[in-house]
């Protein structure tokens, strides 16, 4: 972990989760083919829909590494077969972010 992370992480004031009202644990039986894939895809499925009506989300994906942990595991009762794939806090957003510029894609056939 790199100094700047760590005194992130130290810092009393700072909460990993934004303080939002709630924290959505997307987790895998790990042995199960695609089970990363299918994760991940449940996800981007919550977040779209979470945004259709209103709501704001954020993957947090630093704080995947700890809930994979036993104690992250403990404090969240989850299996210990069981392994995170998405920590998802969602809540009401203050505002709505500016859209980025995005570039025209390329597309290429094949056959």
């Amino acid at each position: 972990m790199s100094h700047h992370f760590g005194e992130i992480l130290n810092d009393a004031k700072f909460n990993i989760f934004y303080h939002a009202p709630v924290l959505i644990l997307i987790s895998i039986v790990a042995e199960m083919p695609w089970a990363v894939e299918d994760g991940a895809l449940a996800a981007e499925n919550l977040m779209l829909a979470a945004g259709a009506v209103g709501l704001g989300t954020c993957w947090i994906g630093f704080a995947q590494g700890w809930l994979g942990t036993p104690e992250g595991k403990a404090l969240l009762k989850l299996p210990t077969s069981y392994k995170p794939v998405a920590p998802i806090i969602v809540g009401h957003p203050k505002s709505q972010p500016v859209p980025v510029p995005r570039k025209e894609p390329e597309i290429r056939w094949v056959g």
